[in-house]
């Protein structure tokens, strides 16, 4: 049994793989601020680095710098993710939010991000939120640590 084989299937890559309830996740999301942005741009799946905020289950997402057509934004289905990982115990979380984006309409501030565009702010309006607590995958960590490429086929 090769290497790659042996260390997919074994009983530890999947233990510690456990789910959030939806109030965990929530108090998770409150302890980051960036996250990343899946959506669909003229046919192409996009993901993109943004920063957020948390309100209650209210999800404000800066786009920053990233022009996109307002069509792709307008609403439109999106999934969001946020995680967090702890380099001394190589554990951590991650929480995904799918659901529909919509401009923020009652914002009474300043939504400019660095462009002067109308998107550059969007609310999720949840429709569905994930998660789990997770630990890094030792068959990655040996080949960074060896610094080799993958064995073959």
């Amino acid at each position: 049994m090769g290497l790659i084989r042996r260390l997919v299937n074994s009983p530890g890559m999947t233990e510690h793989d456990d789910a959030l309830s939806e109030p965990e996740c929530w108090e998770l999301l409150l302890t980051a601020s960036v996250g990343r942005l899946a959506l669909s741009v003229r046919a192409l799946p996009l993901i993109l680095p943004v920063q957020y905020y948390l309100d209650g289950r209210r999800l404000a997402v800066c786009l920053g710098h990233h022009a996109l057509p307002e069509r792709a934004l307008d609403g439109t289905i999106l999934a969001f993710a946020a995680d967090s990982i702890d380099p001394v115990t190589r554990s951590g979380w991650s929480v995904q939010v799918q659901g529909k984006s919509v401009f923020p309409s009652r914002l009474r501030i300043d939504t400019d991000c660095g462009s002067p565009t109308r998107a550059q702010v969007v609310e999720i309006e949840p429709g569905k939120i994930s998660g789990h607590r997770m630990h890094l995958c030792p068959f990655i960590d040996a080949l960074l640590a060896a610094s080799r490429p993958l064995p073959a086929g």
